[in-house]
């Protein structure tokens, strides 16, 4: 994401890629207000001139946001609400925005909070480089892309192994050669790490080098299969290293940090109370929270306090598998420096 300029409240965004979407997403919460050129058919007096009429026009309108629905499966982003300012007569109508990755679009508050203005950072700085995973066995592939907000399913490809009607017409090579036609109709450069268990892995990664394939692939056995294998590997220093900077990465290792220190009744706190506690004593090093969280008043207040004592704020994506986890704890935990 750029911001290409700043001026009375207002930013002006650039997206440039699905990821932006998602920290965009959670940026627009009370009080800030959405300003872009959309098309819109134009207003008749007569209803049955204007049913007839399907000619759309530029226009730019500002709402006040009532929804904001990210959809990661058509790289969009639709932001819902009542028109604020237009051209004439549009005033109160509801408009829907819609957000591309390749887009421009302009947002406003009229004092930014400490919590948007670090969501909007965290999209310029992030540096992660993606990579594609491959989740497999003998009897299916799993293909999965790493984003910012967590893992995209891009298909799956079953081998024909399994299953009596199936079983004399497997062939390895022909398994592998749709794999290899399904990752190269991904666009990008990303990186290909295989894993699951087994040795199907093993086997896929010398396939794909001697067809001198056009990627980095990796390989990386795993003790899990499916989703989870992805986020059995994702912390190790070996993937970490070929991911860069990812968000999913230190998302899922402070998550794994709390879970440690929760098992031993060591350094952590949840609940809203026990949460309190440590941030009005400066005793947070991170605060966890869910992404759905983030505009809860009464958390928000708990967050800032925390901040204040030098906590690190992580925004945890409500898709994976911890957030699922940190949902069953309120939807915010923390990682404390001691015991109170």
């Amino acid at each position: 994401m750029k911001i290409k300029d700043e001026e009375k409240g207002w930013k002006s965004l650039k997206t440039e890629s699905v990821d932006d979407l998602w920290y965009l997403k959670n940026a627009i919460g009370q009080g800030v207000v959405v300003r872009k050129t959309v098309m819109r058919r134009e207003e008749k007096k007569d209803d049955m001139e204007r049913s007839k009429d399907t000619r759309r026009k530029p226009v730019t309108v500002t709402i006040s946001p009532e929804s904001v629905d990210f959809q990661p499966f058509t790289d969009r982003l639709r932001v819902s609400g009542v028109i604020l300012d237009g051209p004439e007569g549009l005033k109160g109508q509801h408009q829907s925005i819609v957000i591309s990755s390749d887009d421009e679009v302009e947002i406003w508050m009229e004092s930014w909070d400490r919590v948007t203005e670090g969501i909007l950072k965290e999209s310029l700085l992030h540096t992660s480089s993606g990579a594609i995973f491959i989740s497999m066995d003998d009897e299916s592939a799993l293909i999965i892309t790493l984003r910012d907000y967590g893992l995209y399913v891009n298909g799956r490809i079953e081998s024909g192994k399994s299953g009596k009607e199936y079983a004399s017409s497997y062939s390895r090579n022909s398994y592998f050669l749709e794999i290899e036609r399904f990752l190269s109709g991904i666009s990008g450069e990303y990186p290909i790490i295989i894993t699951g268990p087994g040795f199907e892995g093993e086997y896929l990664f010398k396939f794909l080098q001697d067809k001198n394939f056009n990627r980095k692939v990796y390989v990386f056995p795993s003790a899990n299969s499916e989703e989870a294998a992805v986020y059995e590997i994702i912390g190790m220093e070996p993937v970490k290293r070929i991911l860069g900077d990812s968000r999913l990465s230190r998302e899922n290792e402070s998550m794994e940090q709390f879970l440690k220190e929760l098992g031993k009744n060591g350094n952590c706190a949840y609940g809203y109370e026990e949460v309190k506690k440590y941030s009005e004593s400066g005793a947070i090093m991170k605060f966890l929270i869910l992404e759905d969280m983030i505009r809860e008043h009464s958390v928000v207040e708990l967050m800032d306090m925390a901040q204040n004592g030098g906590a690190e704020v992580i925004i945890v994506s409500d898709s994976g598998q911890y957030g699922q986890i940190l949902r069953g704890f309120g939807g915010f935990v923390a990682i404390t420096r001691y015991r109170l």
